[in-house]
């Protein structure tokens, strides 16, 4: 993981209105939102989905639901970062022996969760970062 400084922490915004702008720029909503919290997600690497770029956020009115199209929340954001989140590759060998565990958790752990960022892919997240702050702020 990788922090990057930033204009929008601690900044306040409509989920809505950040959902929308951000959306545009190729951010969905983190899978582990909760109503008072979660993050916007953007790989930068493509069909990889190695490199993200990630922008946290909590709940400082209402409660967040990804999965309405309306919303009165407001969300504060944190500190960015960008994290390289490494992939197995082939067959989770611990598969047969968790079948009923595979039942609930049907995706194999990561081979690294939190890889070296080389600096070319920093660079890229700050670029993302900036592009990001650029549509945020202007709105």
């Amino acid at each position: 993981m990788l922090p990057l400084e930033s204009k929008l922490e601690n900044r306040e915004f409509k989920f809505a209105d950040a959902r929308g702008v951000l959306g545009e720029l190729g951010f969905a909503v983190g899978g582990g939102w909760e109503y008072t919290q979660g993050s916007f997600d953007r790989a930068l690497d493509g069909e990889q989905r190695e490199m993200w770029l990630r922008l946290p956020f909590t709940a400082t009115f209402g409660h967040i639901d990804a999965e309405e199209e309306e919303s009165d929340a407001v969300i504060r954001f944190g500190k960015p970062y960008a994290l390289r989140h490494v992939h197995q590759d082939g067959v989770d060998e611990g598969a047969g022996m968790r079948l009923a565990a595979g039942l609930i958790d049907q995706f194999a752990a990561p081979k690294d969760p939190d890889a070296r960022i080389g600096p070319e892919w920093a660079e890229r997240a700050q670029e993302m970062l900036r592009i990001a702050e650029s549509a945020l702020l202007r709105n």
